[in-house]
């Protein structure tokens, strides 16, 4: 009883199987980047002995609750809290075993009641007089092993078997010799427009008009083609005028009539408009499967053997083909590797598939599918789109793709019981965790009183020192007419209503504008709004100028400019084909990258994807499209128009007014770009935005709103905050290792002055996102660039609240937090303002964003406490320094307190955002690689706070360990996924990329820190 209660019930065994969880689950991610989603499953996700851990987990923590007596009354939120992991595990198993997934696909004005499982099944079908006979077996197949199955079908008391056999990747339809096998031929029919293969067994025969085509059997007419067998080789006669071509040397004659001729495979035969040419010809041969050649797309397949009455017969299951007959044993078979068929009870009727696509392009912009349901005599209109899902009958529908030719829709359908345990687990997740923080007896309360007793200093917050460096296009003089600053600033204020419908000033537009094309907001010695304004005047001179930004070697190449060249003109996306006549280049990569799922498009058809919408945004700001600044009268959603929109939509005395406004704007630019008096164009920018004021007022911003966006675009808070950050995190530290060293030292003074530099930036920084959220109207933590903008802020906030306790801690959250910043400005981050998308336009979406990404703060700090307490061991010498000593504990505390917070947000931000994504698509849990690899940060972190339950490695030395290396599991979750991994969130979808140089020598660093903190580890405590 022992041994099993040591390996199966112990807290030391929990920590392994959350790591072997965890390990399992971040290998699952790497074998369906090297191989597929299928082998994943396969191997992982889908393997009895995954779903056998997790039930390992959750008896493990029914003992454990048992065990460390969770149910008595002070221990109530710990229990709370535990009990929800396992409401959360039995709603996963309701999802797993009694849920489904499917697709259901449409076209416009049909109807359907038939969904497609998004599992593939083994099915084997056979039927008698009276009887039909079905089993089936859902199975994920892996590319490499594990794939073993055996149907069993009972019929007239006898039983039928299929087995496995092989596996064979991108596989076509073929006839595969054998000694086994029958005569089999295939022709290739065609004429002007159309084509068609005829496979031919001996003795079948078919009709071409009044022209009879056999295969060894007599012809039923009397103009005939016979082909037939003799002495293993293939003749063809007839009694018609056949002419043939050699596809060798092209060299052309004629059939022979009524004269027996050997049936040659090179040739063309033509009689009567219609060409024909042997496909295949076998002598003997049963159907099968060939691996495909290299650019050939093909199909996985499954090799199986059937055995039925003492036969058995080798069947090809090509995977998403339609059953395949089979005859063994006397018997008709029916085998199939693809999706199961489920039926509803009701019908959803597609009345109109739209798709939306950006003005002057093909590009997609969005896609929606005006539908009906229908139930007997009820009948219900319905609109489905993103973040807007159907839910009818336990069935949720929502949009997924479309057709390729734009005349049907796809909706993804699940059916899920079990959401309603799981939701009830997240909330006692939720309340547990609150509770458990507040509780004056929780782990998290003790510590915080060990700190406040132990009287320590106060100190500052964040990281590293650096600035952005923004390339400029050295090689390529600028010469355009000059606009003056007085103008600019007028024309600064205008009021522009973006593509996304976001109200916003003509200088935020431009900023955001350039920053999209160029990634900066300056092009040379010019600004974005005197850019933004040239563009629409001179838009002839701008075709050639190199500004639109462009990474990728491949993608430069198919552009026809040089590797070392970075920007692309408007120009060198056009050139002649070979027709000679000018085409977009882009064309055909932008229409096959768009058709791809996210998940499986790679960095090229991103970085097409992004060149295409670069490329249209320019062309856009040349159209005068992008300067959307007529207002609309009495339009009901208040639209406003460009110049060209005007033109085209307005009519009578308000087309008249409209036209003659924005002539005389843009003829007093032209002119003042040539004479240097801009006082008519002043006048005219003025007429302008007095127009908007009356016409527009329904949706025009406050003059505050715009003035403190101008400012916010001015100062850059958060660019200028990175090296206030950096160097008073820096000068802060150095502080207080100079106290450490030489504790009689007094630095009380500049310990406050750099004390007050971080507190005085922490609050700029919270100006700066109160600043962005008034702006933006919705919370600022949407995208790539406000997440991160947002971590930082929660590394500043989590060394502020430490401070009074941890003078170390706000030097580290202060270095980190400009470390995030200098980061958050890269050129690969957009910092624009916009509206959301509609599938981000959820209040959970706020919620998850917020609480995960304030973990990754918390969680930074722990690491950069475990990484200086490390260092503070190696610096213990044969003699204990008490002061040494004093800062591990100290430190030790902090990083405990620490974690416990910041696994608390993880974990509740993580579930949450499964809340988001089942309320706006309708899937809350897919394994995808970033969702997959936020678990595996919950296990680790889980795992490193569970080890003060184990005496071998309840140590301050293992814990500062265990701390820093932790942090990785985030870094991988946040940047790892995005380019090393495929799914819904990833850059890289299998494209090798490098691993930068920085991370092996951080890693290096680590491991090195250990070894010489190990040396002095006598020196550690138990926690």
């Amino acid at each position: 009883m022992g041994i099993i209660h040591k390996l199966f019930f112990s807290m030391g065994s929990a920590v392994v199987f959350f790591l072997i969880f965890g390990v399992a689950s971040g290998a699952a991610t790497i074998i369906e980047s090297m191989y597929n989603t299928q082998t994943a499953w396969a191997l992982v996700y889908g393997a009895g002995w995954f779903a056998l851990i997790q039930l390992i987990l959750g008896v493990n923590l029914v003992y454990n609750i048992y065990e460390y007596r969770l149910f008595k009354f002070k221990k109530l939120p710990v229990l709370i809290f535990h009990l929800s992991f396992l409401f959360i595990l039995v709603g996963a198993g309701i999802t797993r075993y009694f849920g489904f997934e499917g697709q259901m696909n449409i076209r416009e004005n049909d109807r359907s009641n038939e969904i497609r499982s998004m599992q593939s099944y083994i099915q084997m079908i056979s039927s008698d007089d009276n009887n039909t006979y079905t089993v089936s077996e859902p199975k994920y197949i892996s590319s490499t092993i594990g794939n073993d199955f055996n149907l069993r079908l009972k019929i007239y008391d006898k039983l039928a078997t299929l087995e496995y056999k092989d596996f064979i990747p991108n596989a076509i339809p073929a006839w595969i010799d054998s000694p086994n096998g029958e005569p089999v031929l295939e022709l290739l029919f065609s004429d002007e427009s159309n084509s068609e293969s005829v496979t031919m067994k001996l003795g079948d025969k078919f009709e071409v008009g009044d022209m009879s085509f056999s295969f060894g059997a007599k012809p039923t007419r009397s103009k005939y083609i016979q082909i037939y067998l003799k002495d293993g080789k293939f003749y063809i006669k007839t009694n018609q005028d056949i002419s043939y071509m050699v596809m060798s040397d092209m060299s052309k004659g004629e059939l022979p009539k009524d004269t027996e001729v050997e049936f040659a495979g090179l040739r063309l035969y033509s009689i009567g408009g219609v060409n024909f040419a042997p496909k295949t010809m076998k002598v003997s041969a049963i159907k099968g499967v060939e691996k495909a050649g290299e650019n050939v797309a093909g199909a996985d397949a499954i090799i199986a053997t059937l055995n039925y009455n003492n036969e058995s017969k080798d069947v090809a299951l090509l995977s998403y083909y339609p059953p395949e007959p089979v005859e063994v044993g006397g018997q008709r078979f029916y085998v199939a590797w693809s999706p199961m068929a489920i039926t509803l009870p009701f019908s959803i009727y597609l009345k109109d598939f739209e798709l939306s696509r950006y003005p002057g392009s093909n590009s997609p912009m969005s896609y929606s599918s005006d539908i009906v349901v229908e139930d007997g005599d009820f009948k219900m209109d319905y609109r489905i789109y993103m973040n807007n899902v159907l839910d009818y009958k336990g069935y949720r529908f929502f949009q997924s793709s479309y057709d390729s030719d734009e005349g049907g829709t796809i909706l993804s359908v699940n059916s899920d019981p079990g959401k309603w345990p799981t939701y009830f687990g997240y909330f006692l997740l939720t309340l547990g965790l609150l509770l458990n923080v507040m509780n004056p007896h929780s782990r998290f309360r003790k510590l915080a009183k060990a700190v406040n007793e132990a009287n320590t200093k106060t100190i500052c917050t964040i990281l590293i020192a650096g600035m952005a460096i923004f390339g400029a296009s050295k090689g390529y003089a600028l010469s355009m007419p000059q606009i003056p600053q007085s103008h600019i600033d007028k024309v600064s204020t205008v009021i522009i209503q973006g593509p996304d419908g976001r109200m916003k000033p003509f200088d935020t537009m431009a900023h955001e504008i350039l920053n999209k094309i160029y990634r900066s907001d300056k092009f040379q010695s010019m600004g974005a709004n005197a850019i933004f304004l040239s563009m629409m005047a001179n838009s002839e001179n701008w075709r050639s100028v190199p500004i639109i930004k462009i990474s990728d070697d491949e993608l430069k190449k198919v552009l026809g400019i040089p590797k070392s060249q970075k920007y692309a003109s408007f120009d060198d996306f056009f050139g002649p084909n070979k027709d000679g006549q000018i085409e977009y280049k882009l064309i055909k990569f932008t229409e096959l990258a768009n058709r791809k799922a996210p998940a499986t498009r790679g960095l090229f058809d991103k970085d097409v994807i992004k060149a295409d919408e670069k490329l249209n945004i320019l062309y856009m700001v040349f159209i005068g499209e992008m300067f959307r600044v007529i207002p609309k009268k009495d339009d009901f959603n208040n639209t406003w128009l460009s110049p060209g929109g005007a033109l085209m939509e307005l009519s009578g005395q308000e087309a008249s007014n409209v036209a003659i406004m924005l002539q005389r704007y843009f003829t007093a630019v032209l002119e003042a770009q040539d004479s240097g008096e801009w006082s008519k164009a002043d006048e005219a920018i003025e007429a302008i935005k007095k127009y908007q004021a009356e016409f527009g007022a329904a949706v025009m911003p406050d003059s505050n709103r715009v003035n403190l966006e101008l400012a916010f675009n001015k100062y850059k808070i958060f660019q200028n905050l990175t090296p206030v950050y950096l160097l008073a995190g820096f000068a802060l530290l150095i502080v207080v290792f100079i106290k450490m060293l030489r504790p009689k030292i007094k630095i009380n003074l500049i310990f406050k002055i750099v004390y007050w530099i971080n507190i005085l930036a922490f609050i700029a920084h919270t100006v700066g996102m109160g600043l962005r959220w008034y702006i933006a109207e919705h919370a600022p933590w949407s995208d790539g660039y406000e997440s991160l903008v947002f971590i930082a802020w929660c590394l500043a906030f989590s060394g502020t609240m430490f401070a009074r306790s941890s003078a170390i801690s706000l030097a580290l959250t202060s270095i980190l937090a400009g470390v995030t910043l200098f980061v958050a400005h890269l050129s690969w981050l957009d910092p624009q303002i916009t509206n959301l998308v509609p599938v981000l336009q959820s209040y959970w979406l706020t919620i998850h964003v917020s609480v995960i990404t304030a973990s990754y703060g918390f969680l930074g700090l722990c690491s950069l406490l475990g990484l200086f307490t490390l260092v503070l061991f190696a610096l213990q010498g044969k003699k204990e320094n008490k002061e040494l000593t004093r800062n591990i504990i100290e430190a030790t505390r902090i990083n405990e307190m620490a974690m416990i917070l910041g696994l608390s947000l993880l974990i509740v931000g993580n579930f949450l955002g499964g809340v988001w994504a089942n309320e706006s698509w309708g899937r809350y849990w897919g394994w995808d690689s970033k969702e997959t690899w936020a678990l595996v940060s919950i296990l680790v972190y889980a795992a490193v706070v569970h080890m003060r339950f184990i005496p071998k490695v309840n140590s301050q030395y293992a814990f500062a360990v265990a701390s820093m290396f932790a942090y990785s599991a985030i870094i991988m979750t946040y940047f790892g996924v995005n380019f090393y991994l495929v799914g819904m969130h990833s850059y890289a979808a299998g494209d090798a990329v490098p691993v930068p140089n920085f991370v092996w020598i951080a890693l290096l660093v680590m491991i090195v820190v250990s070894l010489l903190a190990y040396r002095k580890r006598s020196y550690s405590t138990k926690l």
